[in-house]
């Protein structure tokens, strides 16, 4: 059996998670033909020995215990696929959600779920993996994993020990006095500017009062096509990343939704996630490295697109140059040495602390696959789907990833904020705004 720490990531994910709010990576490959059930198991146990912390459960541990620890062991304690059939894309939502809205429990192995569903126009494999153990990339490289077991590929790993690579301190930390001050700089910025609380998204379709009376998350699937996926590149201004114009479009998205809904404008916040590991094996290694930083957009910067995705790249490239995703990591280094009886308060006091300082919403892009893999006889990959947590007080989250010419966006909501028409209604708005239909 081996024994690692938990990374300051982890141990924070495992403290503030609470049962209202699974802390869920979702990933997503859709496929026009059938997966085989008993080589898609195998596929997975391979990529467990591969991974070691696709294989691991948390070590008990006591009210005092001043740290956590994963074991490894040689296999895992539960089977983690299950397998359904769905008729219709009603079927399979409620499938969805229902894997996302459950807590993977960590005391055993392994820290995530899979689901295998069969629907008429073929199969989709969907991911539910407790981002206390790993991060979206993970998830991605864990399900390159199985697809490429499956399909009999090679699936070559990196030239480090995955267990050894883990410090995120020697990653994040900073590499001069000046990059040291320009953190401390942009850190008394952000508290600065936190002083009052960024709006929330508005919610519709759901009852009042108290939000973790209606717990768990749906999600929506947005798929541009080809054209609309190459109109929305072709819009990009450099030094505007695409990132910089997904924040900017979710930003307008939920202005001109509370405007019309009877919401609060102003200033909004969004977390957006950035990968520590280095760029020699940038998609490499099953863990948690990726730290966020935060994007405020005031009021002022909300004018039409332009305006906010000039005020999103100003922020993005100054947080880039000064390395800020390293200062979340010396924060969290903070409440290391508390016993676990006072971490876990956390998750009775986050919520409370959150309703001013935590962000309106939080927008994560896996990035851009040239080619599509393909899972053996089960054909290529046609589309992936991917979405972070959404946590309240957001309750609204996006992911986004493109495969070869398309790009797919998918709204994860908590149900105490959407019913299902209004988060359709708020995707296609967002849709309308990246596109260029509703600036």
């Amino acid at each position: 059996m081996i024994t690692t720490a938990l990374n300051h990531l982890d141990a924070t994910f495992l403290n503030i998670e609470r049962p209202q709010d699974p802390w869920s990576i979702h990933l997503e490959l859709h496929l026009q033909k059938r997966i085989d059930e008993e080589r898609l198991r195998a596929a997975i146990r391979h990529a467990q020995r591969l991974h070691p912390l696709a294989r691991a459960r948390l070590r008990p541990y006591h009210a005092g215990s001043l740290s956590y620890s994963w074991e490894i062991g040689e296999r895992s304690d539960v089977e983690p696929l299950r397998v359904r059939a769905a008729d219709n894309g009603q079927e399979l939502a409620e499938l969805r959600a229902e894997l996302l809205s459950a807590s993977v429990p960590l005391d055993v192995s392994p820290g995530f779920r899979l689901l295998l569903v069969r629907v008429p126009d073929g199969d989709r494999l969907l991911i539910n993996l407790h981002h206390a153990v790993a991060d979206g990339l993970s998830a991605f490289r864990i399900m390159t994993s199985i697809v490429r077991r499956y399909a009999g590929e090679e699936d070559p790993v990196p030239g480090v020990d995955p267990l050894a690579v883990r410090d995120l301190r020697s990653l994040a930390a900073a590499q001069s006095l000046r990059e040291r001050m320009e953190r401390l700089g942009l850190f008394a910025e952000y508290l600065m500017r936190s002083t009052t609380a960024p709006v929330r998204v508005n919610g519709r379709g759901v009852p009042a009062g108290d939000p973790d009376e209606a717990p768990g998350y749906g999600v929506h699937l947005l798929g541009l096509t080809a054209e609309e996926t190459a109109r929305f590149l072709a819009s990009r201004r450099k030094p505007a990343t695409i990132n910089d114009m997904l924040l900017a479009g979710l930003a307008l998205t939920i202005r001109e939704w509370n405007r019309d809904t009877g919401g609060r404008t102003g200033k909004i916040s969004m977390m957006m996630p950035v990968n520590l590991r280095p760029r020699e094996w940038w998609f490499e290694v099953v863990s948690n490295f990726s730290s966020y930083v935060n994007v405020i957009l005031d009021e002022s910067d909300q004018r039409d697109f332009a305006a906010a995705v000039s005020a999103v790249c100003r922020q993005t490239v100054r947080l880039k140059e000064a390395g800020a995703a390293g200062t979340l990591i010396d924060v969290l280094s903070i409440p290391r040495f508390l016993p676990a009886v006072l971490k876990a308060r956390l998750r009775e006091i986050a919520p409370t602390v959150g309703r001013g300082h935590v962000q309106t919403s939080w927008l994560s892009n896996l990035g851009r696959l040239a080619a599509a893999p393909v899972m053996g006889d089960a054909g290529p990959v046609s589309a992936i789907y991917f979405s972070p947590p959404a946590h309240m007080p957001m309750g609204v989250s996006v992911g986004a990833v493109s495969l070869e010419d398309r790009m797919t966006l998918t709204l994860r909501y908590r149900k105490a904020v959407f019913d299902a028409a209004a988060a359709k209604e708020f995707a296609e708005r967002y849709r309308a705004i990246l596109l260029g239909d509703g600036r």
